[in-house]
């Protein structure tokens, strides 16, 4: 079977969300083979070699390869000529997105662009799935449609001979009418429907038809322009004032169209960096004002000791800070890495410019001791004393 006319089909007369070269190239090849002048075309196509097949990392992050000219759906044929459908494409997305195992996405894009149909859907999908999981892009080579696509990820890194842009909509009609006439042939179209015989290759193309299909044109091109304004974050206008251009390596970046140069081994290291950060047991002096971390249960385990000084140190604290009519300073003074002799000349400090300490804890209190019982023989009374003892021989205050 002869799937050229087919393909025709889908490429003229339509608008397309193409790279213009991509374009010529398309109908340099089909041209010829479906009766179509091949002078001003590119002289050739070729498939891309990479693997379309999705690949996880063992690090969790699921690359989804995007390569060739794109179409809403393709068969084997098509596929072999490089196509590749947005229905193929969407799924390997949900499958990552649903695939437990899998913790982030990166689209690996090196495509041209391609059809209407589907397009926009796919790029709705893109941003819904990355509600539940990072999704970034590796744009090399991302132009009209596959930019689209890639506007959808939350970061696009591309090389620094790489292109995205191209955000424009383009539509071709080829008038044969002098071609059949210089070859003797004359085709007679019998219709019904004022508009149904407009984009006939055998007759030029009237001025309705030419209007209506400039209208159409221009409502793709206004859809495409607010979804990547939305996406990008940009406005409206500054996705307008790119003229469908193409933008290469830094200057993607001045023009807000990507985000980062670089390779995708840069992309997968920084993608992994950010679904599984390092783990800290150091906290800002600027959160909790902390001068020494305190150890946690993450960090390698402490000697036996050194765990035991630290708790007693900090009951300590807990401790006196409660004779001082002031447990809330407690932990303030323990996120300090204040020590027991640090602490007490700092309760003094403020005792001695304000009210004078008393303690609320009576004999009793907290205890199975009864408050008949001798002063002395209250554990806290008895834990002051210790502190004090301790703070003097080290020559405290």
């Amino acid at each position: 079977m002869n799937f050229l006319p087919h393909l025709a089909g889908r490429v003229l007369g339509v608008p397309l969300l193409v790279e213009r070269a991509r374009l010529e190239t398309i109908l340099a090849v089909i041209g010829p083979r479906v009766g179509l002048e091949a002078s001003g075309f590119a002289p050739e196509v070729s498939a891309p070699s990479a693997s379309n097949d999705l690949i996880v990392t063992p690090g969790g992050i699921a690359i989804v390869p995007i390569y060739g000219t794109l179409a809403k759906r393709v068969g084997a044929v098509e596929a072999a000529s490089g196509l590749t459908s947005y229905a193929s494409i969407e799924e390997m997305i949900l499958d990552a997105a649903t695939d437990p195992a899998v913790k982030a996405i990166l689209l690996d894009i090196d495509s041209p662009g391609g059809e209407v149909g589907g397009v926009f859907d796919l790029a709705a999908m893109i941003r819904d799935a990355r509600q539940a999981k990072p999704v970034w892009a590796l744009a090399d080579d991302a132009f009209s449609a596959g930019f689209l696509i890639a506007s959808a990820a939350e970061r696009i890194y591309l090389s620094q001979t790489s292109g995205v842009g191209s955000i424009g909509v383009i539509a071709v009609h080829v008038d044969e009418s002098e071609r059949d006439a210089q070859e003797g042939r004359r085709y007679t179209t019998v219709f019904a429907g004022a508009r149904k015989n407009d984009f006939s290759s055998h007759e030029p193309l009237s001025d309705e038809a030419k209007t209506r299909l400039q209208t159409e044109v221009d409502r793709i091109y206004g859809m495409f322009v607010a979804t990547v304004a939305a996406n990008r974050n940009m406005s409206e206008e500054a996705v307008r004032a790119t003229d469908a251009s193409i933008f290469f390596g830094a200057d993607a970046l001045t023009v807000g169209l990507a985000d980062r140069v670089g390779t995708i081994r840069d992309a997968l290291a920084e993608l992994s960096a950010a679904i599984n950060p390092p783990r800290t047991t150091t906290i800002t002096q600027k959160e909790f004002r902390m001068e020494t971390p305190i150890p946690t249960a993450e960090d390698a385990t402490p000697h036996p000791d050194a765990r035991a000084q630290f708790q007693q140190e900090a009951q300590a604290i807990v401790d006196l800070c409660t004779l001082a009519d002031a447990p809330q300073l407690a932990g303030d003074f323990i996120a300090r890495g204040m020590n027991e002799a640090q602490v007490r000349k700092e309760l003094m400090a403020r005792r001695a410019s304000g009210p004078e300490i008393h303690s609320q804890v009576l004999p009793g209190d907290g205890t199975r001791i009864q408050p008949t019982a001798q002063l002395d023989s209250n554990p806290v009374v008895a834990a002051c004393r210790k502190m004090a003892t301790r703070h003097s021989t080290q020559g405290g205050a």
